[in-house]
């Protein structure tokens, strides 16, 4: 009989190498820094091409930043001088009002005034107006009060004082009133 091993004798395995001369850790060593290397300039190049367009766009923004201050001033120039422009067409209006006011207050009160009255004088102090005058009769004094009364101008008309003296021989009435004037109704 004739017997066959067919188990696997300890015989030496080949293992494939390549004999280039270097040692193959030598070689992955080589390859490793041939890839970092590459791996640097690529990182050097990038980083290099950011920091022009980033300081391509500094500039450009730096060039936009002037001209959007010259512009905030130019708006806070126009702002100074609208107010300045406000301001003096409100002073010209209260310069109108208050000199059609007297013109007005006054013309009231000589178109209230009674034929036998005729004022002395008038006097404002902070809107109070004070009238000195003489009347024939305490009737027509009267009436010139309430003639002031009936306006929507002239407010709290009072009759200070009324009494008769004797001016070149005739008796007549000297008056004193007061009263306050409101202006925005004129």
């Amino acid at each position: 009989m004739i017997k066959i091993n067919l188990l696997p004798t300890k015989k030496a395995r080949k293992t494939f190498t390549i004999e280039v001369g270097f040692k193959s850790n030598v070689m992955i060593f080589i390859i490793i820094i041939v890839v970092v290397v590459l791996f640097e300039g690529f990182t050097w190049y990038w980083l290099n091409s950011s920091i022009s367009s980033l300081t391509q766009e500094k500039q450009t923004l730096s060039v936009k930043l002037k001209e959007l201050t010259g512009k905030v001033t130019e708006v806070e120039n126009f702002e100074k001088d609208k107010k300045i422009y406000e301001d003096k067409i409100e002073i010209i209006q209260n310069l109108k009002k208050n000199q059609e006011g007297p013109v007005h207050m006054l013309d009231e009160i000589s178109h209230r005034l009674p034929e036998r009255v005729w004022l002395v004088s008038i006097k404002e102090t902070g809107g109070n107006i004070n009238i000195i005058g003489s009347g024939m009769t305490n009737d027509d004094i009267v009436k010139y009060v309430n003639n002031l009364k009936a306006t929507n101008i002239f407010k709290n008309v009072q009759l200070v004082e009324s009494r008769q003296v004797i001016d070149s021989g005739v008796p007549i009435y000297s008056f004193s009133l007061t009263f306050t004037v409101n202006l925005d109704t004129v």
